[in-house]
Formats: C-alpha cells, structure tokens, sequence
C-alpha cells in the first residue's frame, strides 16, 4: 500500500492525478536573457549630444538635494554647494557613476529563485503602490492588506513575476507608520523570491535591512543583492530628504536602488523626447553618484518612470508613442555609462481590463524590452493610469509575460536534417501533428487565450477575457503553498516585527 502511494498508483488515486492535471505546479521562468535587440536610435554623436545636455544641466543649472546630510557629503567631496543646489562636475559625476557595477546577482530566500539584473538580463517586478483594486468580481474599491498578501501569492505561484516587490498595493487598513513591517514580511514569508525594500520613511529602510538580515544573515547581506529599493526624484531637479535618507540606509547595506525620476512629459519634463531624456537622465546620474559616496561600488540602477501628458485634461497618458521612444533612448545612454536600468510597463489609463488595456499594456511593453530595460517594474494588473491593480488583468498580464519571455529568448539551435527527414517522409500534403519534432517542441500557449470555435466558447459559457482572469486568480489562490522558512529564522522575524510593531501604535509612548 504505501509504495504504490509513493509511486502514484491506486493508492494516490485518481483525484490526485487529476489534481495535478488540472493545477500542476508552476515551472518557473529564469532572468530573461534578451537575444533580439537592443534598439540603438542614436549614432556615436546623437548620444554624445545627450550626454553633453545632462552634463551641462548639472553643471550649470544643477539640481537640489534638500537634505543637510547630503549637502554636507557633497561639499566634503568637493562639489560647488549653494544652499541647497549642487552643481557636479563631468569629471567628478563620471569617476563615481564608474564604479557601479553593470551586472549584479539577485538573491532570494530560494536559491532556485535568484536571478541576475544588467547587460543582457531582464527581470519583471510586480504593480507597486497602487491605493485601490478592482477586486474578484471586478468591483473596485480601496485595496486592503489581504489583497496585498493575494498578490505575493499568486507571484508566488505564477511562472513570470520574478520579483514579487514590496508593494503591490497600499494597504489601507493599516496604519502608515507599521505598514512597511506587514509588507516587508509578508513578502519573505509568503514568496521565495527576490523582493523590494521599503522608503516609507528613513526607520522603514532600517527595518528592512534588519529583516533581511534576519532571514539571510548578516554577512550574506553585505556581500550579495537581496532586494532592490524605488526611489523617486522630484522632476524637475529635485531629491528630496526622504528618499535621500533611503539612499543612504541601501547603499551603505550594499543593497541597490532604482533611482527613477517621474517624468510626466510635457509636463514635469519637456515634451522632446531628447530633451526629457537629458533632464532625467542627470537627475538619475546624480542619485546614483551620492550613492557612490555612501559605499563606492555599491550597485545601483539608473531609473526612470516615463508618462505622456494629456493636453485636453492633464491627465497621464500611457501608451503613447513619445514615452516608447523615451525609453528607446534611455536604454542607449544606460548602455553608454554601462549600468543596468529600470523601467515601468504593462500599465493603462483605462478603468477595466478592456481593448484601450490591452493596446496600452502592448504599447508600453515593446518598446521597453526592445530597449534592453534590466528592471521592469509594474509588470501586471495595473489600470487607471496606475492608481488600481485589476486581479484579472493582472493574470492576464503575467501570462503576457510568458509570450514576451519567449520571444525575447530568440531563436533556438534546430537540427534541419532530422526536419528535412520528417519533411521527406511526409512529402505533399500530410501534415507533421505527429511528428516527434511537434510533439517536443509545441508552439507557447497562453491558456487564458481562447482559440476554440464560437459553438464551443458558447457552450462553455461565452466568458470574456476578464471573467476567465477571475477564475485563474481564484484558481490560484486556492491552490497556493507557502513556502518553508526555517523555524528558527521565522521565529526571529515574528519577535522583531511585533516588537516593532507595539513600538510604532501612536499610542506607545
């Protein structure tokens, strides 16, 4: 009895072997290493000229690190201080940016999980921030701590979300200052992937390399990449104290930051896409220079957040060709300082997961990966020019992200003698379903896709594209498995989160 169970036979029974017909476990998708591209706009000059335009806008004009810390860093290293703008020499600027590695290892809590970030490496990250979801049965509403912890369990579960983030909704139901506790440890419990650190605040950052440290060790962390940090600049020409105190807490752990400018264009930056991409492009370098004064040789990443501005209301606009071919350059001038960039992505200004969602998502997608982005963040679910992840769209997305992931591998070597013997065989009007080569090498399927006849989709219900998102989000949660964490180690993170969580309650003095 118990070795026929062990073997699968009657023992496990046919429910389990439908069980794991019906739900089999994910296979889950390495790093993307980009064999098609990049996409260079510029010749030698074009980027010359770019280059020239940040670093004069450095130089000349300057940007504001509204912080006493970093102004007193920057006039001991010998920048020209004035207040609160620091103007940086070409010199100084490009001796710093030099010594930020242009590929890193990420590590997560499985070693099977861990990826690789730069030069030819892409890695999709989940939604970030979003303060409302459209929920299972579409409905939107503020979103909440559970849907937090949904969607670190179906990144776990899903084969595409490599990084399930730190952030992939604002939990509304819990107070802002222990919110970063619940997330950093749902993430490292819920998930065995690489994840994102908090910048809520300077003590947020702490906690969270506290919390790393815990679960990996202390001398492990100073030595390897075990989460990445968004920053956001002020566009223009403006860091600010929070997020400088968060610069400095990861790069000083050795852990890297996306130092990304929001650049609305038309708005916050100007509507030329070279012109946009000189302003953030200096604003980016900055950051990532400080940083270098931290810890030299501290990884980093330049990035970017890049929207186009409506003119009939001043809203955000995603999808548009300006922003795509933004992003085109970016990648260029990362790869002329040779260091890893961060993007957004798959995001829409539309309110349900809808055609304007999916033309959006594609449009914003393409462009970034042709570029040759290392870090894509907002990978699923996003509508409502970022303001909502959708459960639905968010499924629909990551299997999107399996299409891309496959094309974007290239080519693979074939044996055309063994096909020009099937070819031979077969000869004029057969056909090759049979054939070995077609049954090991099937063509990618996204099962949300439904490429039945109408009779059959009828009869199976006529469900839409978000209806049949539903169900899989569903399906999902229902079958998901946390993953182990050592008793010891989940132990000692449990006891640090709710000392400090009793600490922060308003009420603790």
């Amino acid at each position: 009895m118990t070795e026929r169970k062990a073997r699968g036979g009657r023992g496990g029974g046919r429910a389990a072997r439908v069980q794991a017909r019906t739900n089999p476990p994910p296979v889950y998708l390495s790093a993307l290493n980009r064999q098609i591209g990049p996409i260079d706009l510029l010749g030698p000059e074009g980027v010359e000229k770019i280059h020239n335009a940040a670093m004069t806008i450095l130089e000349t004009t300057g940007i504001e690190f509204r912080d006493p810390v970093a102004l007193a860093d920057w006039k001991k290293y010998g920048a020209d201080v004035q207040g609160e703008r620091v103007r940086i020499g070409r010199d100084m600027l490009m001796d710093l940016i030099s010594s930020v590695p242009s590929e890193w290892a990420y590590a997560a809590r499985n070693p099977e999980r861990s990826l690789r970030v730069g030069n030819r490496h892409s890695v999709f990250a989940n939604a970030y921030g979003a303060p409302f979801v459209y929920d299972l049965d579409g409905k939107r509403r503020p979103s909440m701590l559970e849907d937090a912890h949904n969607f670190f369990k179906m990144s776990q579960m899903s084969q595409s979300m490599m990084v399930p983030g730190i952030l992939p909704v604002e939990p509304q139901d819990v107070p802002v200052p222990e919110r970063h506790l619940e997330l950093v440890h749902a993430a490292l419990t819920l998930t065995d992937k690489p994840i994102k650190g908090s910048v809520l605040s300077e003590q947020a950052a702490l906690d969270t390399v506290e919390m790393v440290r815990i679960v990996f060790g202390e001398e492990f962390v100073d030595n390897n990449v075990v989460l990445a940090a968004l920053l956001n600049c002020n566009t223009p020409l403006v860091w600010d104290e929070t997020m400088l105190e968060s610069l400095r807490v990861y790069a000083a752990a050795n852990q890297p930051c996306l130092l990304s400018p929001f650049v609305l264009a038309g708005a916050s930056a100007p509507a030329s896409p070279q012109g946009g991409v000189a302003l953030l492009i200096a604003e980016s370098l900055a950051g990532m220079a400080y940083s270098q004064i931290i810890r030299r040789g501290a990884p980093m990443v330049l990035g970017v957040a890049i929207m186009g501005v409506s003119m009939k209301t001043g809203a955000p606009m995603m999808g548009s060709p300006e922003p795509g071919l933004m992003n085109l350059l970016v990648g260029q001038m990362a790869r002329f300082y040779q260091v890893p960039w961060r993007t957004c992505t798959m995001w829409t200004g539309s309110k349900s997961p809808d055609m304007q969602a999916a033309f959006d998502t594609a449009n914003t997608m393409w462009p970034v990966l042709l570029g040759g982005a290392n870090y894509i963040v907002h990978s699923a679910g996003f509508l409502e020019g970022a303001l909502g992840v959708s459960y639905s769209k968010w499924v629909q997305d990551t299997m999107q992200l399996e299409n891309f992931h496959r094309f974007f591998s290239g080519l693979q070597d074939e044996n055309l003698d063994a096909l020009l013997g099937d070819i031979e065989a077969i000869g004029p009007g057969g056909h090759f379903l049979g054939t070995d080569h077609t049954r090991e090498n099937p063509m990618h399927m996204n099962p949300l896709q439904n490429n039945d006849s109408f009779e059959q989709w009828e009869a199976e219900g006529a469900k839409t594209a978000e209806v049949v998102g539903q169900e899989e989000a569903r399906r999902m949660l229902d079958n998901y498995v946390q993953p182990p964490m050592e008793d010891d180690v989940r132990g000692a993170l449990d006891e640090f989160v709710a000392k400090k969580r009793v600490q922060y309650k308003p009420d603790a003095a």
